[in-house]
């Protein structure tokens, strides 16, 4: 009978511990917007929601293109009672006559503007209050002039939970499906995030927002002085405003396939900066919830770190019960991956990944430190204001 040593109890117990970590994650966060669209086709969901007006804020500089193509698709919601307020932030283009004649054709357009003779610590934020401060109606939906609703209903979907109990409802947003390795890469990334986001958010533990598919009530930005707890910084006018001034259990997911936004205009280096803002952001967010969703990225490091140390120790030592163990539950952590990720892509109607999944699922922490590593040699002065 052979003795087994030591080392194999320790790889054992690791890949074992770690394995069951993820799958923790992966059926109880991951899963958690799947669950929710089983339930509502089921009818299970109870809509608390009022019928409430809505005032669309768009924040525009130079996109005459992307609103050319856009616009259209966020006028022409089936929705009774809303406005579109787009914010012209000092563009150079022909911003300003496609608004206009766009205001003709559809009235409940309208538009303002940033004046270009203003020095402002953050031109996104001046212009987001100025839209705010436009807006008439009780409830706030933002987007970005990049991004468009997949689906008429997109109003609609959201105003199901324009309940009493909630200030701030949150959709999902990636980025349009593209051929290439790095489209693949950022739209995994932004699949990650907004899973991790909404998953937490269902649970009762929301702790933030994203600007391209958001709302909250107009009352929330005037209670909190707008964005005058971070003037300092050139963002946060999303993620770090919720994150302050919202309870976790007032804050709403809507998960449905209607209420995707997709944005078009994305790349490498709007990526790298965005993740970049993200990150720096999230080190001055308030709760354990975003804590709590890393250990995530840290215990698929560490299981991949195990699996591997197992079955290279397993062959070179003839070890084979330690090289089935780590490679066993490797491949019963991937298919349970599978199972989540393609139900959960089938609902937001998103790429599968099912092929290519190993080979992101191990990239997407290898990024996730060479960004922080990044974050930390680089400069902060770009996430600051510019000094007047």
């Amino acid at each position: 009978m052979m003795i087994t040593g030591h080392t194999e109890y320790v790889l054992w117990i690791g890949v074992g511990v770690l394995t069951a970590i993820q799958l923790l994650y992966l059926f109880i966060v991951y899963n958690a917007v799947h669950r929710r669209n089983v339930a509502d086709r089921k009818g299970k969901l109870q809509s608390d929601g009022q019928l409430q007006g809505i005032s669309v804020v768009i924040v525009a500089s130079d996109h005459e293109e992307q609103l050319t193509q856009h616009l259209p698709h966020i006028l022409t919601q089936n929705y009774p009672d809303y406005e579109v307020i787009v914010v012209d932030d000092n563009s150079q283009d022909d911003t300003k006559e496609l608004l206009k004649r766009l205001s003709k054709q559809y009235p409940h357009l309208y538009r303002t503007f940033t004046s270009n003779s203003i020095r402002y610590i953050s031109h996104k934020k001046l212009a987001l209050t100025l839209g705010i401060k436009a807006a008439k109606k009780e409830w706030i939906v933002f987007t970005d002039p990049d991004c468009y609703p997949t689906s008429n209903q997109w109003l609609a979907r959201m105003a199901r939970h324009f309940a009493d109990d909630t200030d701030v409802v949150i959709g999902y947003s990636n980025y349009e499906r593209k051929t290439g390795f790095a489209s693949l890469c950022y739209t995994f990334d932004t699949l990650q995030q907004q899973l991790r986001m909404l998953g937490a958010t269902i649970l009762g533990r929301g702790y933030m927002g994203i600007g391209r598919n958001m709302a909250y009530r107009r009352e929330l930005f005037f209670r909190h002085k707008g964005y005058s707890s971070h003037l300092d910084l050139q963002r946060g006018e999303d993620d770090l405003f919720i994150n302050e001034h919202v309870s976790p259990h007032r804050i709403a997911a809507e998960v449905s396939t209607e209420a995707t936004v997709r944005c078009s205009s994305a790349n490498t280096y709007t990526w790298r900066v965005d993740k970049l803002s993200r990150l720096f952001l999230r080190g001055k967010f308030k709760g354990i919830t975003h804590y709590l969703l890393e250990i995530d990225t840290l215990s698929r490091v560490l299981l991949y770190v195990v699996v591997i140390t197992g079955i290279v120790y397993g062959i070179t030592h003839q070890q084979w019960v330690t090289v089935g163990i780590c490679a066993g539950l490797w491949v019963l952590r991937y298919a349970c991956q599978c199972i989540v990720f393609h139900n959960t892509a089938r609902d937001l109607g998103e790429r599968r990944y099912n092929v290519s999944l190993p080979l992101f699922d191990l990239l997407h922490p290898l990024w996730e430190i060479y960004f922080r590593v990044r974050l930390i040699c680089s400069s902060k002065r770009a996430h600051l204001r510019n000094k007047i």
